[in-house]
């Protein structure tokens, strides 16, 4: 008896995390969505009508028309250069745990730290990118006030900030793939080009699924690299769910609608990683 019941008991510090931390915080926004419920004062029920004022905002759906422009510009690049970086950190290169050291170091880096390096680098007066195409004659530039750059600036430093994280799981797919493997393919003649498409790619193909669902969600969760470095502008360009959550929530003080947000948010991540499951994750490997 006591043997079946220890399982149980290891797992009971982690069922109470997750009650805590998750399961409760997604029931009581839940509750929370169906009320007016101010900083003070009554809460008022209203059924879904924080839903329909929410659905009928012209500006929710410009900030979900950012979210999905965010997830574009940031999913696929992140993926792809954490890939090619990790291909690159599990060869026999010289010096390589440098390397490793450096890609990795973003990742325990603070976001206000960053965000600050970042906004002196893009300094129409003193950054180090505009001197530097000052020296090309180009005119300087306010990156972070244009709403043509301001999505790709985030973006790029969103991707700088969690390849780490990629890198290490890409890693240990790379690892799990025998050496074998690639000895035989290098014994057919086979060049790094159709060993990369034909026998590493397939074979992280969990790996990059796994990537894929955690970059996904990741994107619908980006706050405090916009909320540093743009404030959700220039005219709500690179305001995002999120940001439109805590804007609700914590300007507005309008935590029902803020609840309602997040709860669109759980929904639209739950049907993407279902969707992703589906198309990306039916063939074995």
């Amino acid at each position: 008896m006591r043997s079946k019941l220890f399982p149980y008991i290891l797992l009971t510090p982690y069922l109470i995390f997750f009650l805590l931390f998750l399961a409760y915080p997604i029931l009581r926004g839940g509750y929370m969505s169906f009320f007016d419920w101010g900083i003070m004062g009554p809460k008022e029920y209203l059924g879904l009508g924080n839903y329909v004022d929410l659905f009928t905002d012209d500006r929710f759906w410009r900030v979900l028309g950012n979210s999905f422009l965010f997830m574009l510009l940031y999913v696929p690049p992140v993926i792809l250069v954490s890939m090619f970086l990790a291909v690159l950190l599990h060869g026999f290169i010289p010096g390589i745990g440098i390397f490793r050291s450096i890609f990795f170091l973003p990742m325990v880096i603070n976001v206000s730290v960053s965000a600050i390096a970042i906004k002196w680098l893009m300094d129409p007066q003193i950054g180090l990118l505009n001197r530097i195409l000052d020296i090309f004659g180009i005119a300087p530039q306010t990156w972070l006030n244009q709403q043509g750059w301001a999505m790709l600036v985030v973006s790029l430093v969103v991707i700088w900030s969690s390849s780490g994280f990629n890198i290490i799981i890409f890693l240990a797919g790379l690892e799990n793939i025998s050496k074998e493997i690639y000895e035989a393919a290098e014994v057919d003649g086979s060049n790094p080009w159709t060993t990369f498409f034909r026998i590493t790619v397939p074979l992280l193909r969990p790996v990059i699924l796994l990537v894929t669902v955690l970059s996904v969600i990741g994107s619908l969760q980006v706050f405090g690299e916009i909320f540093m470095l743009t404030g959700g502008g220039p005219f709500g360009s690179t305001t995002v769910l999120a940001y439109y959550l805590y804007e609700k929530g914590f300007n507005n003080f309008d935590f029902g609608v803020a609840a309602a947000v997040g709860v669109v948010m759980t929904g639209i991540i739950a049907i993407l990683t279902l969707i992703q499951f589906r198309f990306l994750g039916e063939r074995e490997v």
